[in-house]
């Protein structure tokens, strides 16, 4: 479950640098228009990546060990997120290769794991799948929003 930490920061590594994802998504939603902003980028990263998986990790080793699934969903949901715009944009994306190769298999681990361990029962897979497609929809409708306002908060 841990390794799913610095797998995800590899993986942003690869999104982020040379600030790529920003860029990329203003091209390809917003035909070139800004739709999100370096402190939207910083902000869903690091509390609501970052700050997640570390909160589920301490809930996971302190409380119950199910939390440690909030992580492992939210990875495989942003496989996904990587891989469907690849397939239908049919070209790479930011993210994509590492998503791929360090997110899918990580996670489907992670989650093989821990769903053989004693207490981690369905109502912990729910949390996590739905944390992690919450987080995942809330970037979309921020997304969504800038694209029908056209005025993006400054950076």
């Amino acid at each position: 479950m841990f390794l799913l930490m610095p797998a995800y920061m590899l993986h942003q590594f690869e999104e982020h640098v040379d600030d790529r994802f920003r860029r990329f998504v203003d091209q390809e939603l917003g035909n070139g228009r800004p739709v999100l902003t370096r402190l939207d980028i910083f902000l869903i990263n690091v509390p609501g990546v970052w700050g997640i998986f570390a909160g589920s990790f301490a809930l996971s080793a302190t409380v119950a060990l199910g939390y440690g699934l909030i992580p492992a969903y939210s990875a495989l949901i942003n496989v996904f997120m990587n891989v469907a715009p690849a397939i239908k944009m049919r070209r790479y994306n930011p993210g994509l290769i590492s998503a791929l190769l360090l997110l899918l298999p990580t996670s489907i681990w992670a989650i093989t794991q821990l769903s053989q361990a004693e207490g981690v029962t369905w109502p912990y897979h729910v949390l996590g799948v739905g944390l992690g497609a919450a987080i995942h929809m809330g970037i979309m409708a921020l997304a969504a929003k800038r694209l029908r306002s056209g005025m993006p908060r400054p950076a």
